[in-house]
């Protein structure tokens, strides 16, 4: 198989889905697999399910000091891929592109993607279809650094990204260079307007509604929780959305749901009451988990993957 990428599939890529799916038919499901290897000099880890299911590519970007096998364990992905048939792309920032292995979601660009954008693109491209997976949904999860990445492709990257799972992030370009990054972090200068025109800018000026999973704990204190709000004021203004009351939920998290001019669900906003710098409902396995939290995988995936 091969992602639709806008391109036109191999005959070879299409024969080995054929292939594929014969044995499937004749053989039953298959145990779940992992692949690794290297673009353009970047390490991947994927996550093929013993069944495929939705036809869905989720891309998994790590935070700072993080690993993808430690994102993984952390985040129980593979656990849920498993479950709802999804396959699960995990790019690797190594210390030679930063140091603190950080994505460098903060690189100077006048307009659209810096170059670290633009490799992941065509990495998100490449590897599926040189793996035979096709795939006709694409979303982007991520973790602190990884979550303003997310945010970067979902501005900047392919157009068929059509959902984004935040947690701990903040809007676009709301910093430059590391010193605007960490200001950025801290919450100031946040603007939301800013930010949505920037991204619309990055899209090529057709604005294209992100559906989007936002997570933030109240006490973080690396990624100020104001970052959720403005993060989620800029896609509400690229949505045209607009938020409902906020409601309690499990956890004493809060929940707020933006609803677009028909009345869809298009963005959740959830503040986990007592969550640090974390993933929230993650397994102890993995760094950075909040156990006690709401378990963000989950419901991040149900809201994603909704049919609008």
């Amino acid at each position: 198989m091969a992602w639709r990428f806008g391109r036109r599939t191999p005959v070879a890529g299409r024969a080995a889905a054929a292939l594929a799916l014969l044995a499937l038919a004749g053989a039953g499901p298959v145990e779940p697999r992992l692949r690794e290897g290297r673009f353009e000099g970047r390490a991947w880890r994927l996550y093929v399910p013993s069944a495929a299911g939705r036809g869905t590519l989720v891309v998994a970007l790590h935070g700072c000091w993080q690993t993808p096998e430690d994102f993984a364990a952390g985040t129980r992905l593979d656990e849920a891929a498993e479950r709802r048939g999804l396959v699960v792309l995990y790019p690797a920032q190594g210390r030679r592109d930063n140091p603190s292995r950080c994505w460098n979601w903060f690189e100077p660009a006048d307009a659209g993607p810096g170059p670290e954008t633009r490799q992941l693109t065509r990495l998100i491209a490449a590897v599926p279809r040189e793996q035979g997976i096709e795939a006709d949904r694409l979303v982007v999860l991520g973790f602190s650094a990884g979550g303003y990445a997310a945010v970067n492709l979902a501005c900047a990257g392919p157009p068929a990204v059509q959902g984004v799972g935040v947690m701990a992030g903040g809007p676009y370009r709301c910093g430059s260079g590391p010193q605007g990054a960490l200001e950025c972090m801290r919450g100031e200068r946040l603007d939301a307007e800013r930010s949505a025109a920037a991204c619309r800018a990055a899209m090529g000026g057709r604005t294209r509604a992100v559906r989007a999973s936002l997570w933030q704990g109240d006490r973080d204190s690396v990624v100020r929780p104001s970052s959720l709000t403005a993060l989620a004021g800029m896609l509400a203004r690229l949505a045209g959305a607009r938020p409902a009351p906020p409601e309690r939920t499990d956890g004493g998290a809060t929940r707020t749901v933006y609803r677009d001019p028909r009345g869809r669900p298009v963005i959740e906003a959830w503040l986990v009451a007592g969550m640090g710098h974390a993933w929230s409902g993650g397994s102890p396995r993995g760094s950075h988990t909040f156990v006690a939290g709401p378990p963000a995988t989950e419901r991040m995936l149900d809201f994603l993957l909704a049919e609008p």
